[in-house]
């Protein structure tokens, strides 16, 4: 009798045994199958994260392409066109008197202030037909050469000299107000420096008396400093540029060479017209005539109304001029 007790006792226990290790199993089935479900759902983020990524993607690259299209379209349609051929790069600089170099190194240290701050890529993004072309950049700016900010005596007016009709650099607007990449930068620096600004327009050939007269403190209007090095103390060159040949786009000018005998314009006083005169002085002997501007805008109406046949001019005022007649 006690031998059948044991022998149930011991079929239960291990039944219990049994049992327990049978809940143990389920369990360790149950955590496996979580963990796959987990991954699962993980594996479908990751899924649905690079198909948006991809969407987005071929979204921006639709609008790129988009974007490319309308310039091709615009550029095709554009009434003027440039030669493919160059006259040559400049770069733009600020002109001072040559005993101002205190006050060329504070304007140069307040404009590499604006780089820093983002104001100057911010004027630009107003001129497309220049933002391209400009060269300076907020990591090449050493902060020790950047006055601190207030820092300029408030008594003091800057008066900025600058070519009246120059645009997209400078030029009087519609409403009668002076505008243009140059003149909001100056004025910014002037901001900047908690100083007076006072515009001081002229006519280009000009310059030099209004600036040695002290009318002005600066020559700051695309002011090309190349063969101008020793004549001024130089401020910070922040914009490159490039002189070319502006056509009408149905012109039989296709080249340089195709100049010959043709009429050509060009503005007084020019980085284009000290090529001509100098540099490229070979390429202008072979023109019937280099007629010599007031002002660029006179220039392209001529070439508009069709009494010359070329302008020499640089590549963002000729896109500025460009664009204007297509809106």
């Amino acid at each position: 009798m006690m031998k059948k007790s044991i022998a149930m006792m011991l079929a239960l226990v291990m039944g219990a045994s049994l049992a327990a290790c049978g809940g143990s199993s389920t369990a360790t089935t149950a955590a496996p199958a979580a963990t796959e479900a987990a991954k699962t759902e993980e594996t479908k983020a990751e899924e649905t994260k690079a198909e948006e990524t991809k969407a987005e993607e071929t979204s921006a690259e639709a609008k790129t392409e988009e974007t490319t299209a309308e310039a091709a379209a615009e550029a095709k349609d554009a009434p003027f066109i440039f030669l493919d051929e160059e006259l040559g790069v400049e770069s733009y600089a600020i002109g001072f008197r040559m005993d101002d170099q205190e006050l060329a190194d504070t304007v140069s240290g307040a404009v590499k202030a604006m780089v820093k701050d983002g104001t100057y890529e911010k004027i630009g993004e107003k001129y497309p037909d220049i933002k391209d072309y400009l060269c300076l950049k907020a990591e090449d700016i050493d902060p020790a050469e950047i006055p601190e900010k207030g820092s300029g005596d408030p008594g003091f007016t800057f008066k900025h000299g600058f070519d009246l009709d120059y645009p997209p650099y400078s030029y009087r607007q519609d409403d009668g107000t002076v505008g243009g990449f140059d003149v909001e930068l100056a004025q910014a620096v002037c901001e900047y420096m908690g100083w007076g600004y006072e515009p001081v327009p002229f006519n280009w050939d000009a310059k030099d008396m209004e600036l040695n007269a002290g009318s002005c403190d600066c020559i700051w209007s695309g002011f090309t400093k190349e063969g101008r090095e020793d004549k001024y103390a130089w401020g910070v060159t922040y914009s490159n540029n490039t002189q070319g040949i502006l056509v009408p786009a149905d012109s039989d000018i296709k080249t340089l060479a195709d100049l010959s005998g043709k009429i050509v314009g060009v503005q007084t006083a020019t980085s284009a017209a000290d090529m001509l005169e100098d540099s490229r002085k070979d390429l202008a002997d072979t023109f019937g005539e280099l007629r010599v501007y007031e002002t660029y805008t006179v220039a392209f109406n001529d070439l508009k109304a069709g009494a010359i046949d070329a302008i020499a001019i640089d590549m963002t005022a000729g896109t500025f001029l460009v664009s204007n007649e297509m809106k």
